[in-house]
């Protein structure tokens, strides 16, 4: 190999080391086994479980599916939560056929995979798999920039858990297309929450819940998904942030001068004219 060949496969290997396929409650052993194999078939190397199905990890059975990938099997971590899970992931994406309004922005893998590529040659990235029966939730959903969608025969739309792994690798593993530029360091998914939690806090000073729970409810879900497709980094984060501090004070402020003079008039006594004075 020339030493131009083995830069290059020391580049495609780095950027692979950065992708991490994370299968929400996985609850059959072959699948996680199958799964383990075919992110090895095409050179990628963190496979996550999150709160997988008892007794089906580890187990002979996942052991058993994933012959000649036991090193990967054997290095995968089993996290109890989603949230920790995507600790210290820069860019979240999901796989998943079922699309709508609640569930952001949808693309074909194959729009998807430069831009998970250049994602990765800086930033750790999550892909999230779903439920064998049910896929991902909404709630899960809106931890990422967007969904890919994997395409199939309307007569069977929906892959198996480890097939739609095998084919998300393979897309990512053999670009076909003109590639993305490369994504600078971005804020970490923690981080991103804490924002989020700080932001929710401004609409409930806002009072945008009030009357329409749903709405407030809607308005935030799109504002995470708008920041999730932003792509962040640390710099756009903390400007953010500091919006945040400058603003917050002085709506609360403002909130509480207004409830306490409303307050005062109601407890303020009515005013009797002299026609209506019992003395006269």
């Amino acid at each position: 190999m020339s030493p131009q060949e083995k830069t290059a496969a020391e580049k495609l290997k780095s950027w692979k080391q950065r992708v991490h396929f994370v299968l929400v409650e996985p609850r059959e052993a072959g699948n996680i086994g199958s799964a383990a194999r075919a992110i090895k078939n095409l050179g990628f190397s963190k496979l996550e479980l999150v709160n997988p199905a008892k007794g089906k990890f580890p187990s002979e059975e996942a052991t058993w599916f994933a012959h000649g990938a036991l090193n990967i099997l054997n290095k995968a971590r089993a996290i109890p939560t989603l949230e920790e899970a995507l600790k210290g992931k820069s860019f979240v994406v999901g796989a998943s056929r079922r699309a709508g309004r609640d569930r952001g922005k949808t693309i074909s893998l194959r729009e998807a995979a430069p831009l998970i590529r250049a994602a990765a040659a800086r930033n750790k990235v999550a892909i999230l798999m779903g439920r064998e029966d049910r896929g991902l939730t909404n709630d899960e959903t809106a931890h990422c920039a967007f969904l890919l969608s994997i395409p199939a025969s309307r007569e069977m739309p929906s892959y198996n858990l480890a097939q739609a792994v095998l084919l998300t690798a393979y897309e990512l593993a053999y670009p076909c297309g003109a590639e993305k530029e490369k994504i600078p360091r971005l804020a970490p998914h923690e981080d991103l929450l804490y924002f989020f939690d700080r932001a929710k806090g401004l609409l409930d000073v806002l009072e945008y819940e009030r009357g329409d729970r749903d709405l407030g409810s809607s308005i935030f879900r799109n504002l995470r998904s708008i920041l999730y497709r932003a792509s962040l980094e640390e710099w756009e984060l903390a400007m953010l942030h500091g919006l945040l501090a400058q603003v917050t004070p002085r709506l609360v402020a403002q909130a509480t001068t207004t409830t306490t003079t409303a307050q005062q008039h109601k407890r303020r006594p009515p005013r009797l004219s002299k026609n209506n004075n019992p003395g006269n």
